[in-house]
């Protein structure tokens, strides 16, 4: 990030937090929601101390950010479109219940850096994505709404090996022998020892593949994988994840598929707000249990917190309308009586 770049940079809790105009305009929208929240609680509450306050919008904020994640924004990205919901409860007692802990394989397999486009474009103009990396001072001119509505109207890339675009992958000029994000997610796999991609097909109860053809039909890449590997067997996970074919209405190979499904729900569903003992009037308040239940998509929170609500567009599908809503309302278990 150039210096001039880093004067407006914001205080945030997280060395990534300012590390593009989509992160910093979340972080901003995000930050109005608590506060707002807060002056609710505030209003409705007037004995509470600020620390109280504080802390009871936060969990709010917590549960609503989960909310989002599995509802809104996994919804998305599904090969399937139906709804889902949040459920509390579900994790208690399942033997998949490991509170504030996280598997290596979801940090890395969520490395998407394909999505990635090389420029963002609502159809009236467009921005290199270069000019989004560390830029706040775009957010502070132009305004969180403009960003995301230009965000929400702009065609991610296609994932895939070999996807990824130069600016990321590309060594900085500054320090030429620094490994690329890429080269650093290899290395870290290698580091944890982690099994074959068939190993983990069948892990997750999968056919293992026996040819490079099954696993892509692009020749190029397949001759290229198989000239590196030798043998399908061989093939590393973080790899083989990116390389598996997919089509239809799919974004990503069937077994990465798979492990977001199985990732997302156990490591979010379980967090500690959502248990039986906690996820209560008590925890929340009643009005804040109310906001929780009352939000169900990013587009709320951003007209919220908007001078100008009817104009705000948020969405994680470039054209929602189009996407098939079928009536069956599905949950992962029954809603709690």
């Amino acid at each position: 990030v150039p210096d001039e770049r880093r004067d407006s940079f914001f205080a945030v809790g997280t060395e990534t937090g300012n590390s593009s105009i989509g992160t910093t305009s979340l972080n901003t929208v995000f930050l109005r929601e608590h506060n707002r929240v807060a002056g609710v609680l505030a209003a409705q509450y007037p004995d509470w101390n600020d620390q109280r306050l504080f802390e009871t919008a936060r969990n709010i904020m917590i549960v609503i950010m989960i909310k989002l994640v599995v509802e809104e924004y996994i919804r998305h990205i599904g090969p399937a479109d139906f709804p889902i919901e949040v459920v509390p409860f579900i994790a208690d007692g399942e033997r998949w219940n490991r509170s504030n802990w996280i598997a290596i394989e979801f940090n890395l397999l969520y490395r998407w850096h394909p999505l990635v486009a090389d420029a963002i474009s609502d159809g009236s103009g467009q921005m290199e994505m270069r000019e989004a990396l560390g830029n706040n001072a775009l957010v502070i001119e132009r305004g969180v709404e403009s960003l995301i509505a230009l965000c929400s109207r702009s065609r991610a890339g296609k994932m895939g090996l070999g996807n990824t675009p130069s600016f990321l992958v590309d060594r900085s000029p500054d320090s030429p022998h620094d490994p690329s994000v890429e080269e650093r997610t290899i290395a870290l796999m290698r580091k944890a020892r982690l099994c074959s991609f068939n190993d983990y097909r069948r892990c997750f109860n999968l056919d293992p593949l026996t040819s490079f053809e099954e696993l892509t039909s692009d020749v190029s890449l397949r001759g290229r994988l198989e000239a590196l590997y030798g043998h399908i067997d061989k093939l590393e996970w973080y790899v083989g994840i990116f390389a598996e074919n997919y089509g239809g209405s799919s974004m990503m190979g069937q077994l990465m598929t798979t492990m977001v499904a199985y990732d997302a729900f156990t490591q979010a569903l379980t967090n500690p707000l959502l248990a039986r003992n906690v996820f209560k009037e008590p925890t929340f308040s009643r009005v804040g249990l109310q906001i929780i239940k009352d939000t169900s998509c990013l587009q709320q929170i951003v007209a919220r917190n908007s001078r100008e609500p009817e104009k705000v567009y948020a969405s994680f599908s470039v054209s929602p309308a189009s996407r098939r809503r079928p009536e069956l309302t599905r949950t992962l278990v029954p809603a709690p009586g």
